[in-house]
């Protein structure tokens, strides 16, 4: 090999690996699915307020993120509204972020611990984590301060196919069927309780 020939091979060689680092450099910096599938799984293990500043930070143009924007407005002024809590914890579950609304109904029940929902939905919560034992233990908190049929109807399924608790089960479906006012409700009701 003469020295023109290896001179062109190792000037190719050079520009080749300058334009590999280059490129690598602006994949890294640039938006590739990497970035944007990483994003999402960081903010569901963020808690509430971590996964509030992710989430303007990636949706504020969306219409969840503006209305994560304004309920954040609302906190300000007043950060033990239970409403602004319950809608946050509401739109952090359709988001897929189980954590932060934990946090927020968390927050919501000790802001009113007389109110109802935010055990409810606390149950819930605990329930889509499979955690059922706690779950029932929520929707028996949101039952003490407010009796409805809906709840009893949710605290009956957990009884019965989750906890194998029967004797409890059919206690909370038969009080159900009673209070009960919704016609579709009633007809759930009464075949579970048919079996």
């Amino acid at each position: 090999m003469t020295d023109s020939s290896r001179r062109i091979v190792l000037g190719a060689l050079s520009l080749g690996l300058a334009a590999m680092f280059v490129l690598s450099v602006v994949w890294r910096m640039g938006d590739h699915p990497l970035i944007r599938q990483k994003a999402p799984a960081a903010m569901q293990n963020a808690s509430g307020g971590d996964a509030m500043r992710s989430m303007m930070e990636q949706g504020a143009d969306s219409p969840q993120g503006q209305a994560i924007m304004s309920l954040m407005q609302k906190m300000k002024d007043n950060p033990n509204d239970v409403d602004t809590l319950l809608q946050l914890s509401s739109l952090f579950a359709e988001q897929g972020n189980n954590d932060g609304a934990m946090d927020m109904a968390q927050r919501a029940l000790v802001a009113a611990p007389s109110d109802h929902r935010p055990p409810y939905l606390l149950g819930v919560l605990l329930s889509r984590e499979g955690n059922w034992a706690e779950a029932a233990a929520q929707l028996e908190r949101s039952i003490s301060l407010k009796d409805d049929a809906a709840t009893r109807y949710s605290l009956a399924v957990i009884y019965r196919y989750h906890l194998k608790q029967e004797d409890k089960a059919r206690a909370n479906y038969e009080t159900a069927a009673r209070i009960c006012e919704d016609p579709s409700l009633a007809s759930m009701i009464r075949a579970e309780l048919d079996k």
